[in-house]
């Protein structure tokens, strides 16, 4: 994906998108997600603002597996589905808590390379997650101009992409 994408998804088309099992509310749901909402757990979602312009920093619906209570005996867990929102770009865990976050640095993991950085190739057994979004922007240069293209499915289903997430801390908590 590129550096720029339009996500206006509400939860609920976002849990479709991935997947994720949606309930329907009572005289709810014309198709356009307003009517329903995700039959599974949501984290965070306070956090995003839909945009037809979205860029690396910004929040994002993201969808991961993570444990959870089981619910029996001996307090064991087992994974389940959540949508939670998470930033776009990766600042790697082991970043110093007093650095500045920098969301444009690494932002798009290419899978050409992926297992080839420590960045992203560590984070592949158990951080992987599934983002969703209308469409995204490429730009084709044109002499000294850039002209920016739409990328999105003809039909206005959501496009959905692979990615990579990781856990830092700021010195701020």
């Amino acid at each position: 994906m590129c550096g720029r994408a339009r996500c206006t998804l509400s939860a609920a088309q976002a849990a479709r998108a991935f997947g994720f099992p949606t309930t329907t509310s009572a005289g709810g749901g014309g198709g356009d997600g307003g009517g329903d909402a995700p039959a599974v757990r949501t984290l965070q979602m306070d956090r995003f603002r839909p945009s037809y312009n979205v860029t690396p920093g910004a929040y994002l619906p993201v969808g991961t597996l993570r444990a959870r209570a089981a619910g029996g005996e001996g307090g064991a867990e087992e994974q389940g589905p959540v949508i939670q929102c998470m930033k776009w770009g990766l600042v790697p865990s082991f970043s110093s808590k007093t650095d500045k976050p920098d969301h444009f640095r690494m932002f798009n993991a290419r899978s050409e390379s992926v297992k080839e950085k420590a960045s992203f190739r560590r984070l592949i057994p158990k951080n992987r997650c599934l983002v969703a979004v209308e469409g995204f922007y490429e730009w084709k240069k044109d002499g000294s101009r850039k002209q920016p293209y739409y990328i999105h499915f003809r039909d206005e289903r959501p496009l959905v992409f692979a990615a990579l997430f990781d856990t830092w801390t700021n010195s701020e908590g």
